[in-house]
């Protein structure tokens, strides 16, 4: 499991967070739990697994898929929150998806956003355990085949 974690991390190029306030367990529901508003990591937005490895048979298929899914649904997210993508809000320096990892085995992403109507920049945080751990999952079992 170790391994398989710092192969994903090295893979990905993933910077890590020097400290940061763990998040408290929560169950994922289907998409995202708008009990939270993203804030901080103990109030994450939390967002299910989505990504479909069907059709990959590659590694690098496996994480574009991860990172395209990933992605748009933080993207999905904010446009519920904040309008149109590119019209009323625009993602601010986001390359890839970031699975930062803490001691409590969640993993979550930074989306660094700009609300055109008032200037504001803010990051969300985003609990992406599940979609972390079907990667992991699906890139451990293509090993063994």
């Amino acid at each position: 499991m170790i391994m398989r974690l710092h192969i994903f991390l090295l893979l990905l190029l993933l910077p890590s967070i020097a400290s940061a306030q763990q998040a408290q367990d929560k169950n994922f529901t289907d998409f995202i739990n708008d009990a939270t508003d993203g804030s901080w990591f103990d109030q994450a937005i939390l967002v299910s697994n989505k990504c479909d490895f069907s059709k990959c048979r590659t590694k690098k298929c496996i994480y574009q898929v991860f990172n395209e899914t990933v992605f748009e649904q933080e993207c999905e997210y904010v446009s519920s929150q904040y309008g149109i993508m590119g019209r009323d809000w625009d993602v601010l320096g986001q390359d890839a998806v970031a699975a930062d990892n803490f001691s409590n085995q969640r993993y979550f992403d930074d989306l660094g956003i700009e609300i055109f109507a008032t200037s504001e920049k803010k990051v969300l945080h985003f609990d992406i355990t599940s979609s972390v751990n079907a990667l992991n999952d699906f890139v451990y079992n293509l090993g063994r085949y």
